[in-house]
């Protein structure tokens, strides 16, 4: 029997535009020149919304705003896959700390994604994040993970543990959509995937737009280089690769190297030289080499706690310790505005859950 998912909500825009009145740029008895006169090109004099601006003024809010955004999402959306705090935690970072990660800001889908998580207070905006057109979803059924089977949502895998209210993980912000395996008879083993999907062919190329990455079952786990970056796929570095926003050139390799006490990551998989701060990611004196990473290999991969870290997200009273590539990082779930940490069960997770800050 098809599985059924109902879309719920109206169509929603994330940011609405703000109309700004023209001032007075002179006041005096002579000829009266308003901003818009003197220059209509100035953002104050038109109707479209402010540019959208993720990155934070400095690690220090990176970090809180990293928080915030893991601790909802994982509550509201379900722990799974890259919804959980501690992986979400690392994509947060990337995105919302570009100085640590100067050469591979978030773009496109993913700035949207974070711009939205950024500001989440409800378990309502978080669905307006995951579910950015419908909003949310009604499960008609349990036991099942799947994807929209209409064009409404089409990125993002729903997560229906029981009928009713359902979570999800975008996939979009990952620059992939959402697979699900026989989806015109069960809709059911959704996966986040790559250009080539569940028919991945080949070992490793630059295919419309993105970079493909095949796994032994054939799934395509790579991503498309418009949210990252320079926004283009070189196929030309050590191995095709998305091209980071660097200047200069260097050889190309897929090694990643340390500098700075082991706090700085350095690459040049595509000709071009970038690096990425591990102290926002993994901690001081984190950095640990790579030598002949695999395709796909970016500095930030190298960034880990390589002995004696975490090795998962835990609870400790109230307390969501989110487990950051071996970093242990204290969660408030109250002083987030959520309740306290226990266990999630997702269709991913064993009967036990997965732990997180609870809605």
């Amino acid at each position: 029997m098809r599985t059924r998912i109902v879309v719920a909500g109206a169509l929603v825009s994330f940011f609405a535009g703000a109309v700004v009145a023209c001032v007075d740029l002179f006041h005096s008895t002579g000829d009266v020149q308003s901003i818009c006169e003197a220059d209509a090109t100035d953002p104050r004099c038109t109707d479209a919304a402010p540019p959208v601006e993720i990155c934070a003024p400095d690690g220090g809010v990176a970090q809180q705003r990293a928080m915030h955004a893991c601790a909802w999402l994982a509550a509201c959306g379900h722990p799974l896959g890259r919804n959980k705090t501690g992986e979400c935690m690392v994509d947060a970072i990337l995105a919302y700390d570009c100085a640590a990660n100067p050469n591979r800001k978030a773009k496109g889908a993913a700035k949207d994604f974070w711009a939205c998580m950024q500001n989440a207070k409800t378990c309502t905006d978080v669905n307006h994040c995951i579910f950015p057109m419908a909003g949310g979803v009604s499960c008609k059924n349990g036991g099942f993970l799947g994807c929209s089977q209409t064009s409404v949502d089409p990125d993002t895998r729903i997560d229906c543990v029981q009928a009713g209210p359902g979570g999800g993980e975008n996939c979009a912000p990952h620059g992939q959509t959402c697979s699900s395996l026989d989806p015109d008879a069960s809709n059911r083993n959704a996966l986040c995937v790559g250009p080539q999907g569940r028919t991945c062919t080949g070992t490793v190329g630059c295919k419309g737009g993105g970079l493909s990455l095949c796994d032994d079952a054939g799934v395509d786990i790579g991503y498309s280089c418009g949210n990252v970056g320079a926004g283009t796929c070189n196929p030309s570095g050590a191995t095709p690769a998305c091209e980071p926003e660097s200047t200069g050139t260097c050889s190309p390799t897929n090694d990643v190297t340390c500098t700075s006490g082991n706090l700085q990551a350095k690459g040049c998989v595509t000709l071009a030289p970038e690096s990425v701060d591990c102290t926002a990611i993994s901690g001081p004196g984190t950095c640990v080499p790579i030598e002949a990473g695999a395709p796909g290999t970016i500095p930030s991969d190298a960034c880990r706690v390589a002995d004696g870290g975490c090795t998962d997200d835990s609870c400790d009273g109230g307390t969501l310790v989110a487990c950051v590539r071996g970093r242990s990082v204290a969660i408030d779930c109250a002083g987030q505005g959520l309740k306290g940490c226990n266990p999630i069960t997702t269709i991913e997770s064993d009967a036990a859950g997965v732990p997180a800050c609870n809605p």
